[in-house]
């Protein structure tokens, strides 16, 4: 998976915006974090000090749920090679949305769900049907 821990942290931030919605800075934390090419790390943190904005809870939260987690960065290798190819396919379907995008309009929700399935190991139809969806924005 390109950007591995970039995506793994971005899968915890959409966790916390399904559960609680963004903040006037979630949608330059996304992009910011996706067309860069700034030091990973920083991105990363970039990214956790906006999910705990969001869900500032879950910065302390002694029992976890999971919800707002990093993807664990390991298993994007563990999947079968088809799954693998359909999500470098849909990481590369946002990218592309998010470049070409009018930046005056708030990111799409269905963007933070295509960000969220990278974290599932789906049926192939399913990333398709997904990278479809964006490709009409």
């Amino acid at each position: 998976m390109k950007k591995a821990k970039i995506v793994s942290a971005l899968i915890g931030l959409a966790g916390a915006v399904s559960n609680n919605g963004t903040t006037e800075n979630t949608d330059a934390v996304i992009e910011k974090a996706l067309l860069s090419e700034e030091d990973e790390q920083e991105l990363v943190e970039l990214i956790h000090t906006e999910k705990f904005q969001i869900s500032p809870n879950c910065a302390t939260c002694e029992n976890p749920c999971g919800n707002t987690s990093d993807y664990e960065v390991e298993k994007f290798e563990e999947c079968d090679a088809d799954i693998q190819t359909e999500k470098d396919k849909l990481f590369d379907t946002i990218v592309s949305y998010l470049t070409r995008r009018d930046k005056s309009d708030a990111i799409p929700e269905l963007i933070y769900r295509a960000i969220a399935y990278l974290g599932y190991d789906l049926e192939v139809k399913s990333y398709e049907k997904m990278i479809g969806q964006i490709k009409e924005l």
